[in-house]
């Protein structure tokens, strides 16, 4: 589930709703159904779940269950629904919705389908206040979406927008990292051939720290700087290391780091920083740049586990708590005790053709 920024904004009318569910989701929707959770009091929203809409409507039922496992586990009491599409989409993922949050005994405040600027509202049965034609509606002048922009939200044209975010640099750039690449993984393979045991953990500790320090500083990491950490981070336990820094940074430099790093690394070692970037997304309960982040990882690696389990996470509607809450300096420990009795598992597994 979306989490959803510590930021008031005030929703008045359908409009309202419409204009930040993009801000919440970071892209505008489109052919979807996104459920917006209030907390108990109705007043204050608690997350958000987007869901594709089905193609076919006998898919409807399957969909709706989903939604009410999701939103049962999560305790949710009410709930807001949009429709992104034309009727004959959105009304059979409605109506199978309806049947299914009522019989849980999940309250629908509303229900709204929008489509080219006008919106219809499934529960109003006033022909005075919600016209058969739709009402029409202007989102960029909406007081809610001037709020969410002044707040610095961002709402992309679409979801692959925020997918092309994470998309690999092309250029100059490339081919320095490029170039940076052969020349650490030559460098690491002649290590590797060796009979002294190397300090693979602690300097991949030391590269992700610099790394981090330098970001959170302001500055860019340069191409040698990038191809250690690709580099470095195939060994899982320098990446599982990787992930105990959440506590001891603050998340925006984790995200703005494992963002670049995603991007600028040769692709074949995209996985490990697209997955720490999943799991810093999830835990920030940016769900949507979560799940691009675990996509973008499993289009290099398909049985990528870390990846593959944040996506479970995701499909199952878990928390932001479920990661916020964890004991990174107690992982950390165990961790570095594992480096120590099996240091092969902080060599570097490099892909197949480096």
């Amino acid at each position: 589930m979306t989490g959803v920024p510590d930021h008031t904004v005030r929703l008045a009318s359908p409009t309202d709703l419409i204009a930040i569910v993009p801000y919440l989701l970071g892209f505008h929707p489109t052919l979807s159904l996104v459920v917006t959770v209030l907390d108990t009091e109705g007043q204050t929203v608690g997350g958000v779940l987007r869901f594709d809409l089905p193609n076919d409507s006998a898919d409807a039922p399957r969909l709706a269950g989903r939604l009410v496992d999701i939103l049962t586990r999560n305790a949710a009491r009410q709930v807001l629904l949009l429709g992104y599409g034309p009727g004959a989409l959105v009304t059979p993922i409605m109506d199978a919705a309806t049947d299914a949050l009522e019989g849980a005994g999940i309250e629908i405040r509303d229900a709204l389908r929008t489509d080219e600027g006008r919106y219809w509202s499934y529960t109003c049965t006033d022909l005075a206040c919600c016209p058969p034609e739709g009402t029409p509606y202007e989102i960029v002048s909406s007081h809610a979406a001037v709020s969410a922009v002044v707040a610095g939200f961002v709402a992309r044209p679409n979801r692959a927008a925020l997918a092309a975010t994470l998309a690999p640099v092309c250029g100059p750039d490339r081919d320095r990292v490029n170039a940076a690449t052969r020349n650490v993984c030559a460098h690491a393979r002649t290590l590797m051939s060796g009979q002294n045991r190397h300090g693979w953990y602690r300097e991949g500790i030391d590269h992700v720290v610099a790394a981090l320090d330098r970001v959170k500083a302001g500055e860019e990491l340069d191409a040698d700087a990038v191809a250690w950490l690709g580099v470095r981070l195939t060994a899982i336990l320098v990446r599982d290391a990787a992930m105990t820094f959440l506590g001891r940074y603050d998340d925006e430099t984790h995200i703005r780091l494992w963002t670049e790093v995603t991007r600028r690394v040769e692709p074949a070692f995209a996985a490990a920083p697209a997955a720490l970037l999943a799991f810093a997304a999830l835990r920030t309960g940016d769900g949507p740049l979560a799940r691009v982040a675990v996509e973008r990882a499993l289009s290099v690696d398909p049985g990528y586990r870390l990846a593959s389990m944040i996506g479970f996470a995701l499909d199952h509607g878990l928390p932001p708590s479920v990661t916020s809450g964890m004991d990174c300096a107690e992982m950390a420990d165990e961790i570095r005790a594992r480096a120590e009795q099996y240091p092969e598992g902080a060599r570097p597994v490099l892909p197949e053709g480096w």
